[in-house]
């Protein structure tokens, strides 16, 4: 059995693949398979992997037409050989090292997947960058060294980085999901579906993947397709529930699902935006009744995703829906205040009516109630 199924979904990108490439075949550990799907290339993609198996017979092509990331992945699948896969965007670099560090680790671990980190780097300046996000610095203080499941970080299991090209999987445990097709960010549901089947997982602190940010990608050129992002989200939530992990997990998808829909609005402009505000408006409408109903709703909801959701609801633009978000106060902590205050005086004349004492004087901390 070969020891590494690589994958690599592969569509237009003759300016950078062949960089990918030499990533892979220079890689230490040379029992491996490279799986290229050319997901229906226009460019001269597919000569450079015709080129490329030439020269080494470890390089695989699959050629359909043109469906998409996922379908791409899902495709390999087909073909896997080895004991362990791993996905690797087409544009971006691994670590020359990387693959059999991994191996050996999951070996050791007997791991069902390892979490590692990931650098960027700009394709334009060549300049390399930590992002915060791919850190994972809560992560590795929770677990440390040891091998984990989602039972250990179901509190900040949602604030765990998601990316494919971050996981290293056992063949045997990853080949019963698949990526949602026709949709972008479909890492998310697919990341879900994995952490919390599995039962050994491990995080590796160290960086083995050069992740390339160039103007043309899909992860920096915002689109309307943006409100896939609602979907998946509302995938995610059914999945917890399916699995009778929602009460664990209610405040982290509560906050996120609210907090990401303001959040990607403003990456996008014009009609994209008034677009995904009508959907983002739709999707609280219909969420409602069912979110209200949930006695813990309100509690576990952080001040802004409060007053992003409520915003959302009464507001008819993304404009306004931002004005009213980015206020100080909103209808909702309006009337709460003046709740507030009514229930002070009571409370005054309740105390003044007990006691014999005249002349004192009962002071409030003043404070607002936010719904945001």
């Amino acid at each position: 059995m070969t020891k590494v199924s690589v994958i690599v979904p592969v569509y237009n990108v003759e300016d950078y693949l062949c960089e990918c490439l030499d990533s892979l075949i220079t890689q230490t550990l040379s029992d491996i398979e490279i799986i290229c799907i050319n997901d229906g290339s226009t460019d001269n993609s597919l000569e450079i992997l015709t080129n490329y198996s030439k020269r080494d017979s470890r390089i695989k092509i699959i050629t359909q037409e043109n469906k998409g990331l996922s379908s791409a992945r899902n495709r390999g699948f087909e073909f896997i050989n080895g004991k362990y896969t791993y996905f690797i965007d087409s544009d971006d670099i691994l670590k020359s090292d990387a693959l059999e560090k991994l191996y050996n680790l999951a070996c050791d671990k007997n791991t069902d997947f390892i979490i590692f980190k990931l650098i960027n780097f700009n394709s334009e300046t060549k300049e390399f960058s930590k992002h915060d996000y791919f850190e994972a610095k809560k992560l590795a203080k929770r677990v440390e060294n040891k091998v984990f499941n989602y039972k250990d970080i179901i509190d900040i299991v949602f604030s765990t980085p998601v990316s494919t090209p971050g996981n290293f999987y056992k063949s045997e445990f990853v080949k019963n999901f698949r990526f949602i097709e026709n949709k972008i960010f479909e890492d998310n549901l697919f990341f879900a579906e994995c952490i919390f089947n599995a039962k050994r997982v491990y995080f590796l602190n160290q960086h083995l993947y050069y992740r390339r940010i160039r103007p043309d990608s899909i992860t920096t050129t915002p689109t309307k397709n943006y409100v896939d992002r609602i979907y998946i989200s509302n995938r995610i939530f059914d999945l917890t529930k399916k699995l009778n992990l929602f009460e664990d997990c209610k405040k982290q998808l509560y906050n996120k699902k609210i907090s990401l829909a303001y959040n990607y609005l403003f990456e996008l402009e014009g009609e994209d935006r008034e677009y995904f505000f009508s959907e983002v408006k739709k999707d609280f409408q219909n969420k409602k009744e069912e979110f209200e109903g949930d006695h813990d709703f309100l509690k576990v909801l952080y001040p802004k995703s409060k007053k992003i959701f409520y915003a959302g609801l009464s507001s008819t633009s993304a404009n306004e829906f931002k004005l009213a978000v980015e206020s100080e106060t909103s209808d909702h902590s309006v009337t709460l205040e003046k709740e507030n205050d009514g229930f002070k005086k009571k409370i005054k004349k309740d105390f003044k009516s007990l006691i014999p004492f005249k002349n004192i004087n009962f002071k409030f901390l003043k404070f607002k109630w936010h719904y945001s």
